[in-house]
């Protein structure tokens, strides 16, 4: 199913978003690498209205805001406009921040909530500026990448939007102050391989949010959707349709649940 881009004004100015399927709307929250269209994406267009929204300053676009709060302000805005009530929310890596500062700014408009590899409370100096190192630590099987169509300047230029966001390495106690007082459904990924996000961040998060469950991914890095998205797919689509019922046996899906 191939995705419709589209454009909505808002405050900081049009915005340009993707959206795909029909059903219950899920927005996604795109890492700091900008929009990949993955399998993962392909897949909940299926059974759901995926909305895309890309993050300003992102793939060439402008109308960037001041701060993570702005940002998550702003995507409140765009599910106010476009969607009109509330949704479940998927973000990935600094998506997931995005998605945190969401729930926190605008709980109005957040249903379900899935973090995948949250890029939070981590460690300074777990990003490499390099882009072979960056992608080693990114991917754990880099064969399955979709088609890449991004320059390799905007994809220089999409990491260096993050700092800009404010959504810097060092843990953020506001944000951590904040996650407590999240009470939605929430569903955290992270893969076995992640040596970008380590453990003890998405373990720290989980022990802060009363309504949240930890799936650690086996054989996945940081993009767990580009690493296995059988696994990811098949958990999202779960806890989504069947909320805490989604805790079954998993077999080979997942390592361990928490």
């Amino acid at each position: 199913m191939q995705p419709q881009q589209r454009k909505v004004p808002l405050s900081s100015g049009e915005l340009t978003y993707f959206v795909a399927g029909e059903g219950r709307p899920i927005v996604y929250l795109h890492p700091a690498g900008g929009v990949r269209w993955t399998r993962v994406l392909e897949g909940l267009a299926k059974s759901f209205a995926l909305h895309v929204p890309v993050i300003p300053g992102f793939d060439g676009t402008s109308g960037a805001v001041a701060s993570m709060q702005g940002l998550a302000k702003l995507m409140g805005e765009f599910i106010d406009k476009v969607i009109g009530g509330t949704s479940d929310v998927m973000g990935c890596s600094f998506g997931g921040c995005v998605a945190l500062w969401l729930a926190a700014e605008r709980p109005d408009r957040v249903d379900h909530l899935v973090l995948e590899c949250p890029a939070v409370f981590r460690p300074g100096g777990a990003r490499p500026a390099d882009a072979e190192a960056l992608k080693k630590l990114l991917f754990l099987h880099p064969e399955k990448l979709p088609p890449e169509s991004k320059p390799p300047e905007q994809e220089a230029a999409n990491r260096r939007m993050p700092p800009h966001y404010r959504a810097t390495d060092d843990p953020d106690s506001e944000l951590l102050a904040k996650t407590a007082s999240i009470d939605k459904l929430t569903l955290i990924l992270h893969g076995t391989a992640d040596r970008m996000i380590p453990k003890e961040s998405v373990q720290l998060l989980k022990s802060r949010m009363p309504r949240s469950y930890l799936v650690y991914v086996w054989d996945a890095a940081h993009a767990i959707e580009v690493d296995q998205p059988e696994r990811m797919l098949s958990l999202v689509e779960s806890f989504l349709q069947r909320s805490e019922g989604f805790m079954v046996n998993w077999g080979t899906l997942a390592l361990d649940a928490g």
